[in-house]
C-alpha cells in the first residue's frame, strides 16, 4: 500500500515564554503562493500568534488542506476494524475541530503543499521533477518558512513519508527545531526490522509517480542521507502509531503488502523511534495511518504537549 492516503537559535525558556504572550507583526493569518526562489513558489498557510511556530508536514501525496479535515466521528469507517479510509471507506470533511484551526488556537501554525500533491487550483507549488530527494524537500520547506518570515523555534509535526522530510529538517538546522510530533512516520529504522527485499520493494513502490498521483519520494535514498547527519540532539518529542491494520480482516494472512514491508513491521518501526528519541509513544489510537482524520484531539494533546515543554524548557514531555 503506498505511504498515505491520497485525498511523511534554541531561546531560553524566559524569551520562549514572552514570545508567546506577544503577537509579532508576522502573525497575520496567511494563505497562497510564497516565492521561494529560483523561479518556484510553494503554497503556505499559516494562523494564530505565539512561539514556538508548529509546521505540519504531510505525508505523501498529501498538503496543508489535510490538517484541516477530519472523518466525522459518527462516520461508519471507524467502527472497522481496519484502515477504511485507505480503501476508499469514509469521507473527510473541513472541521473546526481539525488540527489546524485547533492549534492555532494556542500557537503559530503552518502547513504548506510540497510540488506534486495538489491537482488543481491557481496557487498550486509549482511542480519540480518526480521522485524527489527528501534533503530537496527539506531545503525546500527552510526556503519557504524564510521566504515567508515564519522564525523558529519551529516544533516540527510531520505525517508519514513527512517524518524523514521533518528529520532532515531538524539535523540540518538543529538550532530552529524545538520539538517534533511523530504521526505514524516512516523511519529509517524499518531497516531493522524488514528484510532488505522488502525495504526495496517499498522504496520502488513509493518512487513511482502517475499523473493522477504526480509526488514520488525516494525513501533509501533518504535514509542514506539521514545516515550521513549528525544525530538529534535532545527534544521534547511524542510519537502517535496507527492501530488499525493496513489490510481488511478477510485478507490472506500471508499476503505481501504492495509496499514491501506489512503492518507489524510499521508498528515495530514506531516503537523504536520512540525509543530512539526518548519521546513518549502513544499506541492507542482507534486510528488508520491517517490519525489526523481519525483521531485528530489526540495529535491537538500531542502538539499542545510537546510545546508547553519547549515554551517551559523541558527537555521532555510531562516534566
Amino acid at each position: 500500500m503506498s505511504l498515505t492516503v491520497r485525498r511523511s537559535l534554541r531561546l531560553a525558556p524566559m524569551a520562549i515564554a514572552l514570545a508567546s504572550l506577544v503577537a509579532p507583526a508576522r502573525a497575520a493569518d496567511f494563505s497562497g503562493l510564497v516565492d521561494i526562489g529560483g523561479g518556484r513558489k510553494m503554497y503556505l498557510e499559516c494562523s494564530g500568534m505565539g512561539s514556538p511556530t508548529v509546521v505540519l508536514i504531510a505525508g505523501k501525496g498529501n498538503g496543508a488542506a489535510d490538517w484541516s479535515e477530519v472523518l466525522d466521528p459518527a462516520d461508519p469507517a471507524h467502527e472497522a476494524d481496519y484502515d477504511a479510509l485507505a480503501w476508499g471507506k469514509g469521507g473527510l470533511h473541513k472541521s473546526e475541530s481539525a488540527v489546524f484551526p485547533m492549534v492555532s488556537r494556542f500557537t503559530r501554525v503552518c502547513a504548506y503543499d510540497r510540488p506534486g500533491v495538489r491537482l488543481d487550483g491557481p496557487d498550486q507549488s509549482t511542480p519540480v521533477a518526480q521522485p524527489h530527494p527528501a534533503d530537496q524537500a527539506a531545503n525546500d520547506l527552510h526556503r519557504l518558512l524564510t521566504a515567508a518570515g515564519e522564525t523558529g523555534p519551529y516544533v516540527l509535526v510531520p505525517h508519514s513519508y513527512g517524518g524523514v522530510v521533518a528529520t532532515l529538517f531538524a539535523r540540518t538546522w538543529p538550532s530552529e527545531v524545538d520539538g517534533l510530533v511523530m504521526v505514524d512516520t516512516v523511519t529509517p529504522l524499518m531497516r531493522q526490522i524488514a528484510n532488505p527485499e522488502a525495504v526495496a520493494k517499498w522504496d520502488a513502490f513509493n518512487r513511482r509517480s502517475a499523473p493522477e498521483a504526480p509526488e514520488a519520494v525516494m525513501l533509501t535514498d533518504a535514509f542514506a542521507k539521514i545516515d550521513a547527519t549528525a544525530p538529534l540532539r535532545e527534544l521534547p518529542a511524542v510519537v502517535l502509531a496507527a492501530d488499525k491494520p493496513w489490510q481488511p480482516p478477510s485478507a490472506p494472512k500471508d499476503s505481501d503488502p504492495v509496499a514491501g514491508v506489512t503492518f507489524a513491521d510499521w508498528q515495530v518501526s514506531e516503537k523504536l523511534l520512540a525509543t530512539s528519541l526518548n519521546a513518549k509513544l502513544v499506541t492507542k489510537t482507534n486510528s488508520g495511518h491517517n490519525i489526523y482524520a481519525y483521531s485528530p484531539q489526540l495529535v491537538i494533546d500531542a502538539i499542545r504537549e510537546v510545546v508547553d515543554a519547549v515554551r517551559k524548557g523541558e527537555p521532555k514531555v510531562g516534566h
